[in-house]
């Protein structure tokens, strides 16, 4: 149905023949912006105005009508907004008369004319505006153009709200009353913002937390004898032998002498007159039989040192040998380890 159904009291004819709305892509939008316009227009004629008008504001948004404009105005007009009805209609007049609907365009100028007597208007005064300034006046942006002059504006409480960059924003509340007439709004120099402090250093990431690692199990070693204690038993083993084994030669060579002394003198196992040098005999004896014992004790630790010392694997293990020396003068050990 065309929209253009207004308020009988108005002696507005309503057109109930005109063609209805084009079906096009957007099909469902334009159902529901005429599902919203009935309804809007049966809250219109309970007069339930403050139900009517968002209704009717969302038709006009989802498809915009001359006929929903028209029914807008008046609703607002009903409601006490008299600017913005005043505007709607001032609209509804101009697009009537592109549209050549004679009866449209001059009801909507009757009323026009008829709310311009009751239009209370702001005036947003402000000397020397910073550069870059902007206002809003509630939720409406405006430029800086419109200081200075008188703009409509619908009874009830505003606000204006004044921004500038480097400048503190200034807001101020308006109440405007619903008799005709001007209202001045002084707006003051904007102050300036305080700097902004300087940027805080970023703190330093901390490191990453190293991931636990588990040690590796030494490979164990053989207790290996240090090479002193290899090397005392060997110098004290070769080197006790030696000396030993020169103290057994020499007193054995000794009782081997006095032996030969005795002899002469002795009748079989019976060596009368020889008692001392026989005894002088014995204990030379005795003591070349231990220089030959301990020679080889001697021996055998030396040779227990030298299996001891530490030696790299793959060096080829040197033969031990060991020889005794006797000669004219000489008497010793020669040894190969």
């Amino acid at each position: 149905m065309r929209r253009w159904a207004l308020a009988i009291s108005f002696s507005i004819t309503v057109t109930s023949g005109a063609p209805a709305r084009a079906q096009s892509p957007e099909g469902p939008s334009l159902a529901v912006a005429e599902a919203l316009f009935q309804q809007g227009r049966e809250l219109l004629e309970q007069e339930r105005h403050a139900e009517a008008c968002p209704k009717l504001a969302e038709s006009q948004r989802l498809d915009p009508k001359l006929g929903t404009l028209l029914n807008l105005a008046l609703c607002h007009e009903n409601t006490g907004k008299t600017a913005t009805a005043w505007a709607e209609y001032t609209s509804a007049a101009s697009l009537a008369r592109d549209k050549e609907q004679k009866e449209r365009e001059d009801f909507a100028r009757e009323r026009a004319a008829a709310l311009r007597k009751k239009l209370v208007y702001v005036v947003l005064r402000m000397e020397a505006p910073p550069a870059g300034v902007a206002m809003k006046l509630d939720d409406k942006r405006i430029d800086v153009a419109a200081l200075n002059v008188p703009l409509p504006i619908d009874p009830g409480k505003h606000t204006v709200t004044v921004m500038a960059p480097g400048k503190r924003p200034w807001s101020g509340e308006v109440l405007v009353p619903a008799q005709p007439g001007e209202i001045p709004v002084e707006i003051p120099a904007l102050e300036d913002a305080p700097p902004e402090p300087p940027p805080q250093p970023s703190k330093p990431e901390p490191p990453p937390t190293p991931l636990p690692q588990t040690p590796l199990p030494e490979a164990k070693r053989p207790a290996q004898t240090g090479p002193r204690a290899s090397s005392v038993l060997m110098v004290a083993g070769f080197g006790g032998a030696a000396a030993a084994l020169m103290v057994g030669a020499s007193t054995g060579i000794a009782a081997l002498a006095k032996a030969s002394e005795i002899l002469p003198n002795c009748n079989g196992s019976s060596c009368p007159g020889q008692a001392g040098s026989l005894a002088t005999a014995n204990t030379l004896a005795n003591v070349s039989n231990i220089g030959f014992g301990v020679a080889v004790l001697g021996l055998g630790v030396g040779i227990a040192g030298v299996a001891l010392a530490p030696r790299r694997e793959d060096a080829p293990r040197p033969a031990v040998s060991v020889t005794p020396l006797l000669g004219p003068g000489v008497i010793g050990l020669r040894g190969a380890f």
